[in-house]
């Protein structure tokens, strides 16, 4: 039975990988890039990688769910609140998830992001102010996980997305993650496809496909004289719109209290630009506090970005 299942899983993974069907887009055309925002203050200081971050699974419909199984908690529950871009067009992310890690064997998770931008102004025709507008975007996420194998798991989210930029005018999308992870000693690695979905018709009848890609994830992480962890990890997404872009990050733990961390981000011409960032973090009887910055240079709009955020797991 599960060898059947197998046969069907792969092929299927397969197809969605290589779909041609998918790979239609241009820079700079593509739709909802909040989607690709990271929310999670841990992975966020760590240049927004995620793809095979198995502790804080709380936020793994965001990313992979595939990672749950492999995780060393059973439930985990977590909240960010977000200054996106400030320095530029502001938007105050509020989001929340959480997953449950059935004995290492199947997983299931949730999450849950409303972003307010900046408030407007409204005008008639005439150029008279008539009251005011704040956009918004709303993000809703569940993920599925099942390790089929020992060494061997697969995962999927399911995503819904909404943005309104006026008032009568809004637009919705449903996309999906798709990953194959495997974990071996102290080495994670996943492959899959993130952001696939949809296309969103603007109101003048255009159509504009998500941020879609095919993306690499790779991690290591080990305990040095039971006092002094480090994990590292990285990304690389390659968009459909012909762009890539690059992750890396590493953590560094002291007696299971207090973390730092670092990474950088190589945005290119992507929907979410280059970055570097840092953060920290405490956890003390399963609730942890964490915070994150970004640092951009020149006009970035990233710059001065922040993200903080708790949680509790156990």
């Amino acid at each position: 039975m599960k060898q059947d299942i197998i046969r069907l899983l792969i092929p299927a993974f397969c197809v969605v990988f290589f779909s041609p069907a998918t790979i239609s887009a241009s820079p700079g055309s593509e739709a909802m890039p909040f989607t690709r925002v990271t929310h999670d203050p841990v992975s966020a200081s760590m240049g927004g990688t995620s793809i095979v971050r198995t502790s804080g699974m709380a936020w793994s419909s965001y990313s992979n769910a595939a990672a749950i199984p492999y995780s060393n908690e059973t439930f985990d529950v977590a909240a960010s609140y977000q200054l996106w871009q400030p320095s530029g067009n502001p938007v105050n992310n509020i989001s929340a998830g959480g997953a449950w890690n059935a004995g290492g064997k199947f997983g299931l998770s949730a999450g849950f992001t409303y972003g307010a931008g900046q408030k407007y102004d409204t005008v008639n025709s005439s150029g008279q102010v008539t009251g005011n507008f704040t956009p918004s975007e709303i993000q809703v996420n569940i993920g599925l996980a099942w390790k089929f194998l020992p060494f061997l798991s697969i995962g999927a989210n399911v995503k819904y997305l909404n943005m309104t930029l006026a008032e009568g005018s809004g637009y919705g999308a449903v996309s999906s993650d798709i990953f194959l992870m495997t974990k071996l000693a102290g080495w994670r690695i996943a492959a899959g496809v993130s952001s696939i979905g949809s296309k969103v018709t603007s109101a003048g009848g255009e159509k504009f496909w998500l941020p879609a890609s095919v993306t690499l994830g790779a991690g290591y992480g080990h305990v040095f004289g039971d006092r002094h962890g480090l994990d590292i990890m990285a990304d690389a997404d390659w968009y459909m719109s012909g762009t890539a872009s690059v992750s890396a990050g590493a953590s560094y733990t002291y007696n299971d209290l207090v973390s730092v961390r670092a990474g950088y981000r190589y945005g290119g011409d992507s929907v979410i630009p280059s970055y570097a960032s840092v953060g920290a973090g405490v956890e003390f009887l399963g609730i942890r506090i964490d915070a994150a910055y970004l640092i951009a240079t020149g006009n970035s709009l990233l710059k001065n970005t922040f993200t903080v955020g708790a949680g509790f797991s156990f």
